[in-house]
């Protein structure tokens, strides 16, 4: 071996010897006082309506991906927000992960059952795969929510000619 490899290996050792007295001197984040609580504000600095706009930009230029993440991240800061999660599943609509999207549909509309389009969302997801009734269902309960919805009026209208 030469004098520099015998200087690295030594200097190598040295450096392991003081990681390996570093971790054993560390606690679990349970134990350790000191360390600040962590909560949903570690994410980012931003508020859930800021996220929730910068959401909605990044859904107007198509980084539907990008929208979701950051809904995620509002929905974190502001559970059980209905705002959000009729975003977040309109979204998924939008990508055609419908089941998703139902699921989020459903949560908002346990949040905000007076949203009217929550259930005309819902029935345009039902149409498409061709479930009729629970299609027309959800457009009935859009039009008691708001009488003057024309486009649910138009597919109930539709569906009753189907039948």
């Amino acid at each position: 071996m030469t004098l520099f490899q015998i200087l690295m290996l030594g200097a190598s050792a040295f450096f392991s010897f003081k990681i390996y007295e570093h971790i054993q001197t560390l606690k679990d984040p349970e134990e350790n006082e000191t360390q600040p609580n962590r909560t949903a504000d570690a994410f980012s600095t931003f508020d859930s309506s800021s996220l929730i706009e910068k959401a909605d930009d990044a859904v107007v230029e198509g980084h539907l991906d990008k929208a979701l993440a950051i809904y995620s991240e509002a929905n974190i800061k502001e559970p059980k927000n209905g705002e959000t999660l009729f975003k977040m599943a309109f979204t998924l609509g939008l990508q055609e992960r419908n089941e998703e999207a139902l699921e989020y549909y459903k949560d908002a509309l346990e949040v905000d059952p007076e949203n009217p389009f929550s259930h005309l969302e819902m029935a345009y997801i039902y149409l498409k795969e061709d479930e009729h009734a629970s299609a027309r269902n959800h457009l009935n309960a859009a039009l008691e929510l708001d009488p003057d919805l024309e486009k649910a009026k138009e597919e109930l209208a539709k569906l009753n000619a189907e039948v």
